[in-house]
């Protein structure tokens, strides 16, 4: 095929070439071709490329491309190459007051034919900090490339490592680094193995360079393992180690695991499910000194070699009609081929499994056996009623129907064998408040309540004696909606009666609230709270509220507030957003979030304020960034203050994934040294 000055569309891109050809149906090559989004016989915009060659659902190469400002050209590339599913060409310059003023560069490109192997460089300089540079590589291979990896590698030669201000005192070598490698690899339709491997030069390595990833990856994983999966169950062998030693792990070398989904027994209506594991298990303590000690805890490291078997029996039915019923009897049986504890120096047990008081030692006890029986009934009905003459296209109601549903789940716990204290802990609860400790010694580390059903229950070696009922009742709101049923309100509240709760002091748990109100799509509410019923409890109140009066106005605003939990004394955060469309070229949005807490100066902990102009194809953001990092007492860590950012964005309004220049998919959390360090979005 040939064709000679021609132009049309491919939604949203708009292009034009004096020539092109085509050879069968897997490559095309135009020549003098202009390419753009912009809707006009004068584009604000495009990118003028002498060839082009283009490779179906694989990739594009453009030769001599220069992008142009209307008629101002703004970038030349000798050569550009684009997959179609990955990125290419990214540059990111900015300023970051732990950086310096910073550029970091990226470039993916092909190894061999196709995008089944992707390469990419890193080049990054940091003022404050240096030059780095990285090597990634991402793979994809078999049967319907369903087996995939990634290599990261990433080193910097850090000039002043001293300049990042975070709590924990820097290192001091200058050479700093990352080598990972994760991979999912098929050896079967059904058995596959997995590859989360890390290596780093230092505990602070991942906040430094990868700051966006760091909030929700800190401490990456090292572990291989091997997974077979059937319709009934999954076997799995895991191998988990400590490969950074200063990263505190529970060692698997290895541990053997069966699980078995829910399924009729027999064909009665009764149903089983059990999970059976047994392994080598370690936990190696970080051999850095804790914050304010001079002793490394490495020589209390301890492991054990663990069997453990769970099965459980449930019955679920319907009685007279109405009360949905499911009665479940479970038992579990441990084995361990070391028991212990820890004591202080006057021989007396702790509730915890590991502190920094160098006084304290490990004693070890020898084999022995656990057994946990369980049992548990929950009980559950509903009632409800129609409102047919309830209609408000205000409140986007048509026609309204109020569910109620009270249930009751009573749950109990036998711990047979030694004392809880005298389980080395691997697959453990945390403790929590030390100046407050339970029955067993160990709490949840986060305020929610902890699941009844044993089989959720994944803190093994924390397990002890039980009797709780839990009562609740929902509340639905519903109208119809596209053809279908909708939540217009919903609300869960439900507390714990404690019989015996090894894990919350008090009779009586708080009493818990869950509600979402989205009536409309430009309102919305959510609610989460706890309220305590005894002295022994703690207020939290987190809403989160989302409003658009006009269409030119959209307002967010929220609160988090904890009140007597573990050290914190009515502690109350309030995010708020405001995004406001002054014309349609102008439009400002601001984030803040302001903090008070008892005994401290109120304070904005966090801003962030962007002007946007709509360049008609494009929408440019420019503005700063501010987080007021709240300063600790702690011995030895330094005031960190204040980090400052200046942010600059450019989107494509036809292809909001774009960023400039000629870069797809924006900066990833995952980005590596390209992410950026205040924000896991794209800059």
């Amino acid at each position: 095929m040939r064709a000679l000055e021609f132009d049309g569309s491919h939604n949203p891109l708009k292009f034009s070439s004096l020539s092109a050809k085509g050879f069968g149906t897997r490559e095309f090559r135009l020549r003098d071709s202009d390419i753009t989004t912009s809707d006009s016989s004068m584009p604000d915009w495009h990118v003028h490329a002498h060839t082009i060659r283009i490779y179906p659902n694989d990739r594009v190469v453009l030769l001599n491309a220069t992008l142009y400002v209307g008629k101002i050209p703004i970038l030349w590339l000798p050569y550009a190459y684009s997959s179609l599913n990955h990125n290419g060409l990214n540059l990111s310059p900015g300023y970051d007051s732990n950086w310096g003023g910073y550029l970091l560069t990226s470039y993916t490109f092909p190894l061999g034919t196709g995008d089944n192997f992707l390469a990419t460089i890193r080049q990054d300089i940091r003022s404050l900090h240096g030059y780095a540079a990285g090597f990634d590589a991402a793979l994809k291979f078999g049967k319907n490339d369903q087996s995939v990896g990634k290599f990261i590698s990433y080193y910097a030669n850090d000039t002043n490592p001293s300049a990042f201000k975070d709590q924990l005192p820097e290192p001091t070598d200058h050479g700093r680094y990352r080598i990972g490698y994760q991979q999912k690899l098929y050896l079967t339709d059904d058995i596959y193995a997995t590859f989360d491997l890390t290596k780093l030069s230092d505990d602070d390595f991942m906040q430094d360079f990868y700051p966006s990833e760091n909030r929700f990856n800190p401490q990456p994983d090292n572990n291989i393992t091997v997974t077979k999966l059937a319709d009934v169950y999954a076997l799995s062998l895991v191998t988990r180690w400590q490969m950074n030693n200063f990263q505190e792990t529970t060692e698997r070398k290895p541990e053997a695991a069966l699980d078995i989904k829910q399924e009729p027994l027999f064909g009665l209506p009764i149903f089983y499910d059990g999970s059976t594991s047994v392994g080598q298990l370690g936990r190696q303590f970080s051999d850095n000194a804790p914050l304010g000690s001079s002793n490394a805890p490495s020589n209390i490291n301890y492991g054990a070699t663990r069997l453990d078997s769970f099965g459980q029996l449930s019955a679920p039915q319907t009685l007279w009609g109405w009360l949905s019923t499911v009665p479940t009897v479970g038992l579990r049986g441990t084995a361990y081929s070391e028991g212990g504890n820890f004591q202080n120096s006057n021989g007396e047990i702790l509730p915890y499994a590991y502190t920094t008081n160098s006084t304290n030692t490990l004693h070890t006890t020898g084999a022995f056996f656990r057994t946990i029986a369980n049992a548990s009934l929950e009980n559950s009905f509903k009632i409800s009623r129609e409102f047919e003459s309830v209609q408000s296209r205000w409140l986007g109601l048509d026609g309204l129907r109020h569910v109620f549903q009270p249930y009751s789940i009573l749950s109990g716990v036998y711990a047979g064998g030694p004392n809880v204290n005298q389980v080395l802990q691997f697959d453990r609860l945390l403790p929590d408040n030390p100046n407050a400790p339970t029955k067993s010694g160990y709490q949840p580390s986060s305020t929610q309540l902890e699941p009844l059903d044993l089989s959720r229950f994944a803190a093994i070696d924390a397990i002890d004696t039980w009797a709780i009922w839990r009562l609740g009742f929902r509340n639905r709101l519903q109208t119809r909606r596209d053809g279908g049923t909708y939540d217009w309100f919903y609300l869960d509240t439900f507390a714990d009666l404690n019989g015996i709760n090894p894990y919350i002091n008090g009779p009586v748990s708080n009493l818990n609230n869950r509600m979402t109100f989205s009536p409309v799509s430009w309102f919305n509410f959510q609610m989460g709270s706890q309220v305590p019923l005894v002295s022994q409890g703690f207020t939290e109140f987190n809403t989160d509220f989302n409003f658009m009066p006009l269409r030119s106005l959209s307002l967010g605003f929220g609160t988090r507030y904890i009140n007597n939990y573990n050290g914190f004394s009515d502690n109350n955060q309030y995010p708020l957003s405001v995004f406001w469309r002054a014309n349609d070229n102008w439009s400002f949005s601001a984030q803040e979030i302001y903090n008070t807490q008892q005994g401290e100066a109120n304070s904005l902990i966090y801003q962030r304020y962007l002007i946007h102009r709509d360049l008609s194809s494009w929408i440019i953001s420019f503005g700063a960034e501010v987080r007021g990092n709240q300063a600790s007492s702690t011995p030895g860590v330094q005031n960190i203050g204040n980090q400052y950012g200046a942010l600059l964005t450019f989107t494509l309004k036809d292809l909001p994934q774009v960023t400039l220049p000629l870069a797809f998919g924006g900066l990833s959390q995952s980005g590596g040294g390209g992410s950026s360090p205040l924000s896991p979005s794209s800059h």
